[in-house]
C-alpha cells in the first residue's frame, strides 16, 4: 500500500481547510500482506478512530485490495464484493478500451452536488477502469458516481459473477461519500485509474480532473459548507433577548446560514419544547444573498411553564450540519398580570352571586318571622 498522502497534481485542491483535523488519501494494494505492511495508526480499526474523532479520508480500492479494506468498506455499507472482480460494460466503454470493455465511459450529468459542481456535470465524460460497489440504504451515504445500466460485475477473466442483482443496472456505484455525524467526510473509490496521471493529465478531454477536483474539494471541506452566521431569538418589538418569558408570549426566531455555493433549503425546521409540549414549525427563507440566506418565522410559546430548548438540527447528504441549541425560561403570569374579570369565569360570578343574594333572603325571611 502506498503511504497515506494527498495526491500529488497541480489541478487538485490543497487539503488546508480546517485547522487541527488530519486529512488522508489511502491507496489500497494488492498485495497479500498489504495490511501487514500498514503502520498501526494508519489500520482499518485505527482509521475508523480517527473519523470518528474528525478525520477525512480518501479510500481508494482497487479490484484486488487486500479484504480488511473491503472489510473497513463494509462499516460504512459500502460493499466492493469479492476480489479480482471489476466492472464491465459491453454497451457504454470507452473508445481507448482494447477490447476488454473494461475502460468505462462514465457520464457525470447525473451526479449530485455538492459533491460535483454544475461547470463539470455539463463537462466531459469521466473514463473508469476499477472495481464497482453496492451502497447501502444509509442515509448519510450518497452514490457519487454510477455506472451505467448496461454494465456488470466480472471477474479478470471476463466470466460474469453477479452475486446480487443490486451489483448490476443501476444499482452499482463507482465512486460513494459519506459523511459522519460529526462532518468527518470519506470518499469510496473503487479504481486507481481514475486518478491516475494518464488521465488527469489530458485536460479537457476527459473529466477525470475535473471530477477529482471536486470530490477532493467535497472530502476536504472546501465546498459543501453551510455554517450559522447569526442566530436571533426574541419577543416583537424587543431588541436583545430577555432571561425570562412569560407563557403565551410571541417570539420572533431568525437564523442566518452561508454557504460557499448556492443552497435554498424549503424544509428547514425549528424544534421548540420540553418532553411535553413540543413544537416542530416550519422556517421559510425570508431573504438570499449571493452567500447566505435569512430564515425566520414566529411562533407562541406554550401555556405551559419550565425550561424549554430551542433546537436548529439541518442534516443533508453532502453538507455540512448546522446545528444551534439554547435554553429557554418560561414562566407563568404574576398573580396581577391576570385580568380582572375572566369571560369564562362569568357563570361562576353568577353563581356566587345567586348564593349570597338567596342567603341574604333567607336572613331576611328569618329574621321577621322571629
Amino acid at each position: 500500500m502506498d503511504a497515506a498522502s494527498s495526491i500529488s497534481s497541480s489541478s487538485l485542491p490543497t487539503p488546508n481547510v480546517r485547522a487541527n483535523v488530519e486529512q488522508y488519501a489511502i491507496f489500497c494494494s494488492d498485495a497479500s500482506d498489504a495490511v501487514a505492511e500498514v503502520p498501526p495508526e494508519l489500520s482499518p480499526l485505527n482509521l475508523a478512530r480517527r473519523i470518528e474523532a474528525g478525520t477525512n479520508l480518501v479510500l481508494i480500492v482497487s479490484p484486488d485490495s487486500a479484504e480488511p479494506w473491503r472489510d473497513f468498506a463494509r462499516e460504512f455499507e459500502v460493499d466492493f464484493g469479492s476480489r479480482g472482480q471489476q466492472v464491465i460494460d459491453h454497451f457504454g466503454h470507452d473508445a481507448s478500451d482494447s477490447g476488454s470493455h473494461t475502460v468505462l465511459s462514465v457520464s457525470l450529468a447525473s451526479a449530485p452536488a455538492p459533491f460535483v459542481s454544475d461547470a463539470t456535470r455539463r463537462g466531459r465524460n469521466v473514463v473508469y477502469s476499477g472495481a464497482g460497489h453496492v451502497s447501502g440504504q444509509h442515509p448519510q451515504l450518497v452514490s457519487v458516481l454510477h455506472a451505467s445500466s448496461t454494465a456488470s460485475s466480472a471477474d479478470a477473466g471476463g466470466s460474469h459473477i453477479v452475486a446480487d442483482v443490486s451489483e448490476t443496472s443501476s444499482g452499482m456505484s463507482l465512486v460513494s461519500a459519506f459523511q459522519a455525524r460529526n462532518n468527518a467526510r470519506v470518499a469510496f473509490v473503487g479504481s486507481t485509474d481514475v486518478l491516475a496521471d494518464r488521465f488527469l493529465g489530458r485536460g479537457d478531454e476527459l473529466g477525470n480532473a475535473a471530477f477529482a477536483r471536486d470530490l477532493l474539494a467535497w472530502v476536504f471541506h472546501q465546498t459543501g459548507q453551510l455554517r450559522l452566521v447569526k442566530s436571533r431569538c426574541n419577543a416583537p418589538g424587543l431588541l436583545d433577548a430577555q432571561p425570562t418569558y412569560r407563557v403565551g408570549t410571541e417570539l420572533d426566531v431568525e437564523f442566518t446560514i452561508s454557504s460557499d455555493s448556492p443552497y435554498n433549503a424549503d424544509d428547514l425546521q425549528l424544534e421548540f419544547g420540553m418532553l411535553d409540549p413540543h413544537l416542530r414549525l416550519d422556517i421559510p427563507m425570508q431573504s438570499q444573498s449571493q452567500d447566505a440566506a435569512t430564515y425566520g418565522t414566529r411562533f407562541t410559546i406554550p401555556d405551559r411553564h419550565g425550561v424549554f430548548t430551542l433546537r436548529l438540527d439541518h442534516r443533508r447528504p453532502g453538507w455540512t450540519a448546522v446545528e444551534h441549541k439554547e435554553t429557554i425560561a418560561v414562566t407563568p403570569m404574576r398573580h396581577d398580570e391576570y385580568e380582572r374579570f375572566i369571560g369564562g369565569a362569568f357563570p361562576y360570578y353568577a353563581g356566587a352571586a345567586s348564593v349570597s343574594a338567596a342567603f341574604l333572603l333567607f336572613a331576611a325571611l328569618w329574621s321577621l318571622q322571629s
